[in-house]
C-alpha cells in the first residue's frame, strides 16, 4: 500500500509530459494483468506468485537488450513442481513462457509478450563436491558467487562473461556464454556434466540418472526416438556433419548445438548438449552439474598500445602463440569511453581516434611458469610495433604482477558495454553485436567491419575476446526514428552477408540467437541444417509454448520488432543502459523494484503522452515501489559500471515531495532530536 501523501504523485509526474512513443505500454493494460489470466494463474500458484501490477510488466518489459516486450504477467514459481504446473497451464490455456533470471542478455530472448518466468529469486544455490572438483548450481545462482564458493577450493567455472557479478548461472548456461577465456573448449557446453531438465510436456529428466533413458522411454517414446533417428540421420550425412563440425570449430552460440548428434550416443545425452545455447526454447534447466577448473592465481597482465585497430589484431596470433590465456581487444572509441569508470586514466580522452590497444594476461599455476611466460610474451612485444604506453607506467606497455593494478586493467574491459552505452548520445538506443571469425583472419575482419561502418554511417567501439576470433561492436540509433531503424536494418542486412559469405563466420560467437539474429539463421547455417533445428524444436516443444521468436523467427524483419525507445530522464540516471549490473546488490530487490527497474519505470512515464491512464496508474505505484523502497544507500553506485547513483535519484524524488515547511520541521527534528524524543514518549504515556 502506498505510503505517500496525496500529493507525491504530482510531485513524481514529469514535466513536460512526453509524446507518445511507439513502444509506449498501451491503456489496456493500466489496470495490469488481464483478470482472467490473473485469476488462473492465482488459482495455480497462489497469489503471492503471481506479479500482475502495471508496474510489475513494465519493470520487467526492459533488460540488457535493446528490445522492449511487455508481458501479459509475471510469475515467481518456488520449485520445480511450481514450473511443471505453469507449462501444464500454458499447454492447456495455449499460454507461451519465457524464462528469466537476470535480465543481462543481449539479443532479446529473455523477452517476451505473455507469461513471464523470473527463475531467479527462488533458484538460487551452490553445492561445492569432489573437493571443488565438481559443484551443483541451481540457475538462479549468480556466476561471481558461485566462482567465490569455488575459489576456497582453489577451483573456477569455466565460462567467465564480462557480466559475471550480475548474470546467473542458467542464463550462462542458456546462452552457453563464454567470455575472456573459456572460448571452444572451457565453455557450459564442453564443462558441464549433468543437467536436471524440465521438459515443455512436464516430464523431469536428470540426465546424471542411470535409469534416465529407460525413464524418458517410457514418459516421452516419440521425444526418445525421435532423438535416436535425428542422430542417425545426422551421422549418415557426411556433409552436413563436416558443417556442424566446421561451425563449431570457432565459437558459436547462433542456432541450436547440432554436435550434441555427434558427441553423443543415448538420447538424454544427447538431450542434455542441446539444451546448452538453447536460449529456454526447450525447456527448463532446474540444475546444473559444471565439472571446475583449477584457478591460477599467479598472473601478469599488461595493455599494448597500437597505431590501428587491424595492427592490433595481426598481434593477436603471436600473443596466443606465446602462452597467453587472454587477449582482449579494445578500439580507440572503447579507450576514450571508459575513462568515465572510476580509476580510469583520463588520459585515453586524448587518445587518437585510430588507435587500439591488446590487453593482454598470462596465468600459471607458480611463479616459475609465469616467469617463462613472460620473457616470452617480452620477446613478442620486441617485434610488435608497439606506440608509446599511454600513461606511461607499470602494466601500460609491458607487463605487471600487481594485483590492484591487473584488476584495474581489467575494470576498463569489463565496463566496455556499460561504458560505451553510457557515453551514447541521450535519447539513443544501444545495440550490442558478436560475431566470431576464424582466429587467423581476425584482422581482415577488422578491416571490413571499419569499412562497413563507415559505408552506413555509423562509429561502433569494438572490442572483443581477439584470441578466439570474436568480435564485439555497439551501434547507436534512435528507434523511435523510423529512417534511423531502417538504416540499421540496412547495416545488418550488409554485416550478415559479409559474415557468412567472406568469412563463413558466426553471427553470435557467445551471446546467443535470441530475436536478434534469428531471422539470419539460415543464412548462416544453410538450408539442411537450419531444417534439423525447427525439428528439434518440433519434437521438444510441439505446442510451440516456450519462447516464441527466439532462437527461430522465419519473419525477415523480426529483429526490427520491439525495439526499445530511450526517453530522457533525470541526468544522474539517463546514460543508464538497463544492464542489471545494479540489481544484485539492491536491498529491495525482492520487496519492490531494482535501480535499474526505477529507471525502466520512469522511463515509461516519458513514453507516455499527457493525460494517460498508463502514466497515472505508474505515478501511483511509483512512490511506495521506486522511491519509498530505496534505502538510498547509494550501493547501485558502487555496481554500476560508469557510477550512476539511482539511491540519489530516489532522495532527490523524496525532497521535491515535501513542502519548505515540512523540510523545515524535519531539520528541527534531527537538530533537537532529544527534545523529540522525549515529547513522543510523553505523547505516547498520554495516549495509554
Amino acid at each position: 500500500m502506498p505510503v505517500l501523501e496525496p500529493k507525491g504523485g504530482a510531485a513524481l509526474r514529469p514535466s513536460p509530459a512526453g509524446e507518445a512513443a511507439p513502444d509506449r505500454v498501451e491503456e489496456a493494460l493500466a489496470g495490469g494483468t488481464p483478470a482472467g489470466l490473473r485469476v488462473g494463474l492465482t488459482r495455480l500458484l497462489g497469489a503471492d506468485r503471481v506479479l500482475g501490477g502495471l508496474s510489475d510488466l513494465v519493470r520487467y518489459a526492459s533488460d540488457a537488450s535493446p528490445y522492449r516486450f511487455v508481458p501479459q504477467a509475471v510469475v515467481v514459481p518456488q520449485s520445480v513442481q511450481d514450473v511443471v504446473r505453469l507449462l501444464g497451464f500454458a499447454r492447456a490455456e495455449r499460454r507461451h513462457l519465457v524464462f528469466r533470471a537476470a535480465g543481462t542478455s543481449l539479443n532479446g530472448q529473455a523477452q517476451g509478450e505473455d507469461i513471464l518466468v523470473d527463475v531467479r529469486r527462488h533458484f538460487g544455490g551452490i553445492e561445492v563436491e569432489a573437493d571443488g572438483t565438481r559443484a551443483r548450481i541451481l540457475p538462479g545462482t549468480v556466476l561471481a558467487r558461485a566462482n567465490a564458493a569455488l575459489a576456497r577450493h582453489g577451483r573456477v567455472l569455466g565460462p567467465d562473461p564480462a557480466s559475471a557479478i550480475a548474470a546467473t548461472v542458467g542464463g550462462v548456461l542458456a546462452n552457453n556464454a563464454s567470455g575472456m577465456t573459456a572460448g571452444t573448449t572451457r565453455d557450459s557446453y564442453r564443462t558441464v556434466a549433468s543437467l536436471t531438465v524440465v521438459l515443455p510436456s512436464g516430464t523431469v529428466v536428470d540426465t546424471a540418472d542411470p535409469e534416465a533413458d529407460a525413464q524418458l522411454a517410457a514418459a516421452e517414446p516419440d521425444i526418445y526416438q525421435g532423438l535416436l533417428d535425428l542422430r542417425d540421420e545426422v551421422e549418415a550425412d557426411a556433409e552436413l556433419t563436416a558443417r556442424i563440425r566446421a561451425k563449431f570449430a570457432v565459437k558459436n552460440t547462433n542456432g541450436y548445438r547440432l554436435d550434441a548428434f555427434l558427441d553423443a550416443d543415448s538420447p538424454v545425452q544427447i538431450l542434455r548438449g542441446l539444451m546448452i545455447g538453447s536460449q529456454g526454447t526447450l525447456g527448463f534447466v532446474a540444475e546444473a552439474v559444471y565439472e571446475t577448473l583449477p584457478l591460477h592465481r599467479a598472473a601478469t597482465a599488461g595493455l599494448l598500445f597500437f597505431p590501428s585497430l587491424p595492427a592490433a589484431a595481426a598481434a593477436v596470433p603471436h600473443l596466443a602463440q606465446a602462452g597467453a590465456e587472454a587477449v582482449e581487444l579494445m578500439d580507440g572509441n572503447v579507450l576514450r569511453a571508459v575513462t568515465a569508470v572510476p580509476g580510469m586514466p583520463k588520459e585515453w580522452a586524448r587518445l587518437p581516434e585510430s588507435c587500439a590497444a591488446l590487453l593482454v594476461e598470462f596465468r600459471a599455476a607458480d611463479d616459475t611458469q609465469l616467469a617463462a611466460y613472460e620473457r616470452a610474451a617480452a620477446r613478442v612485444c620486441a617485434d610488435l610495433g608497439l606506440v608509446a604506453p599511454v600513461p606511461a607506467g607499470e602494466g601500460y606497455g609491458g607487463f605487471t604482477r600487481d594485483r590492484e593494478r591487473i584488476a584495474a586493467l581489467w575494470r576498463a574491459r569489463t565496463a566496455f558495454v556499460t561504458a560505451v552505452g553510457g557515453a551514447r548520445p541521450s535519447g539513443t538506443t544501444l545495440i550490442t553485436e558478436d560475431f566470431a571469425v576464424p582466429p587467423d583472419r581476425l584482422a581482415e575482419a577488422c578491416e571490413e567491419l571499419l569499412a562497413l561502418q563507415r559505408r552506413h554511417g555509423f562509429d561502433a567501439a569494438v572490442a572483443g575476446h581477439a584470441a578466439h576470433g570474436n568480435l564485439h561492436f555497439l551501434l547507436t540509433f534512435d528507434a523511435g526514428q523510423p529512417a534511423d531503424v531502417e538504416r540499421y536494418a540496412a547495416f545488418m542486412a550488409d554485416f550478415c552477408r559479409t559474415v557468412t559469405e567472406r568469412f563463413d563466420g558466426s553471427l553470435k560467437a557467445e551471446h546467443g540467437t535470441g530475436r536478434n539474429i534469428a531471422p539470419f539463421l539460415e543464412m548462416e547455417w544453410g538450408p539442411a541444417a537450419t531444417a534439423l533445428m525447427w525439428r528439434v524444436k518440433a519434437l521438444l516443444d510441439p505446442d510451440g509454448i516456450l519462447a516464441p521468436h527466439v532462437v527461430l523467427d522465419q519473419d525477415p524483419r523480426a529483429h526490427l520488432r520491439g525495439l526499445k525507445t530511450i526517453p530522457v530522464i533525470e541526468p544522474v540516471a539517463d546514460p543508464c543502459i538497463e544492464c542489471g549490473f545494479c540489481e544484485p546488490t539492491c536491498p529491495s530487490r525482492d520487496l519492490t523494484t531494482t535501480p535499474r527497474q526505477r529507471i525502466v519505470l520512469r522511463r515509461e512515464m516519458l513514453r507516455q503522452p499527457a493525460g494517460s491512464p498508463v502514466l497515472a496508474a505508474l505515478l501511483d505505484a511509483y512512490g511506495y515501489a521506486a522511491v519509498d523502497t530505496c534505502a538510498g544507500d547509494s550501493t547501485c553506485k558502487l555496481a554500476c559500471p560508469v557510477g550512476i547513483d539511482t539511491g540519489a535519484m530516489m532522495k532527490d524524488f523524496r525532497h521535491a515531495r515535501h513542502t519548505r515547511a515540512e523540510e523545515r520541521a524535519a531539520a528541527s527534528t534531527a537538530t533537537h532530536w532529544r527534545a523529540a524524543e522525549r515529547a513522543t514518549r510523553a505523547a505516547v504515556a498520554t495516549a495509554e
